[in-house]
């Protein structure tokens, strides 16, 4: 018998590639379907309760909706909420969601945001609820923990994964918010639990993956394998390769891996890295757009390199977004301003509308189809979010 195997031109490996990585986006829909005949049907986990997945609409990916609040990484106690600046942050956040429900067809509606602040970093379950009942958008929570990117790891964090067991620990701590609910952050770390659960495991690496961030993430896909819920991540200018592998490794499947903050720098040289994202797709994990509008994530650039993605045959694994933060607490490190007004806040007005308003429009002007887009903002988030 022959050693030798024909080889493949440029052009028939991508195809080849595309086809290999969207069967196990086509696998993770029959398994949806194995599972339906059994009348457990995969649902998208909302703070409100679960949904259909059909009932979703057009979805961004990765935001943060009010505030983040890093006090606690810096070992400072958080932002006290006192009803004044929460009404004027429920207020405004508010609008914000309202605007971008009014640029959504019958088709794209009710629309959705996954709110991807993490354990202890500003993550509110009850004023997530009370902003869920003032508009007709989804909201998604997330649970997992920060890394250590731009601030400290969370101290709980680190100590857990110090301690005998402790990747396991921190597991466990993703699976009980996922399946009862998470953590209420008003009360001393673990001690009060709400019953508003998780719907998606959000993690994150600094430009090279630290030893704190490295147990966290390990942690997150041995909770994604249990529970099924999918897991999201922040990159710095690169990593996401470094993600990836990590999660299979450790038993995460690629169809429920997102990689995040794609669009710049993602191979930490080139500012478009079309090759790098071909690598991730590949590998059968989605790739997420979701700085769109952002300074060095213009609109322009964020599509173009989607269509590179679409033209190679990865619809079915983009995902897009903005990562808006509305308020950022700055009290713990300006002690001119009193920490229980609106004043210790930093507040950014930001445009939720960039994706609908901008991005789809640029994307058909550049020869996307409308099937694709749909695929983009409606198909692949219902797919990637139930579980």
């Amino acid at each position: 018998m022959s050693s030798q195997l024909p080889t493949l031109g440029r052009r028939d490996f991508i195809l080849t590639a595309a086809a290999a990585a969207s069967s196990a986006v086509v696998a993770s829909t029959t398994m949806n379907s194995a599972v339906a005949a059994n009348k457990v049907l995969p649902r998208i986990h909302t703070v409100l309760g679960p949904v259909p997945p059909e009932k979703l609409g057009l979805t961004l990916m990765h935001e943060h909706a009010p505030l983040v609040d890093w006090s606690e990484l810096y070992e400072f106690k958080p932002a006290p909420l006192v009803p004044a600046v929460r009404n004027e942050m429920l207020k405004k956040m508010t609008a914000m969601l309202q605007a971008f429900e009014a640029t959504l067809t019958d088709k794209q509606s009710p629309g959705a945001i996954v709110e991807c602040t993490p354990i202890r970093v500003g993550r509110d379950p009850s004023l997530m609820v009370d902003l869920a009942r003032r508009v007709k958008c989804h909201v998604i929570a997330a649970t997992g923990f920060w890394c250590e990117a731009f601030a400290p790891q969370h101290p709980w964090a680190i100590q857990m994964g110090l301690e005998k067991g402790g990747i396991d620990k921190i597991a466990q701590l993703y699976i009980r918010e996922i399946r009862e609910g998470m953590e209420d952050p008003t009360g001393p770390w673990g001690e009060k639990f709400t019953n508003v659960k998780a719907g998606v495991i959000k993690i994150g690496t600094s430009a090279y993956m630290t030893p704190s961030e490295r147990r966290c993430n390990t942690a997150a896909a041995i909770a994604s394998s249990e529970t099924g819920c999918p897991i999201t991540t922040h990159t710095t200018d690169g990593g996401g390769l470094e993600q990836a592998r990590l999660l299979l490794a450790a038993g995460a499947k690629p169809q429920r891996v997102i990689i995040g903050h794609m669009g710049n720098k993602d191979d930490r040289e080139q500012e478009e890295a079309h090759e790098y994202q071909r690598q991730l797709v590949e590998l059968g994990c989605y790739v997420q757009f979701d700085r769109v509008g952002h300074d060095s994530y213009a609109v322009e650039k964020c599509a173009r390199q989607i269509r590179q993605l679409v033209d190679a045959g990865f619809a079915q694994q983009v995902l897009v977004g903005h990562d808006w933060a509305p308020y950022f607490y700055r009290g713990q490190f300006d002690s001119s301003v009193p920490n229980n007004t609106i004043d210790a806040w930093t507040f950014k007005d930001s445009d939720y509308t960039i994706v609908t308003k901008q991005l789809l429009p640029q994307l058909a002007a550049a020869g996307v189809s409308a099937k694709d887009i749909q695929a983009i903002t409606i198909d692949n988030p219902a797919r990637v979010l139930a579980f």
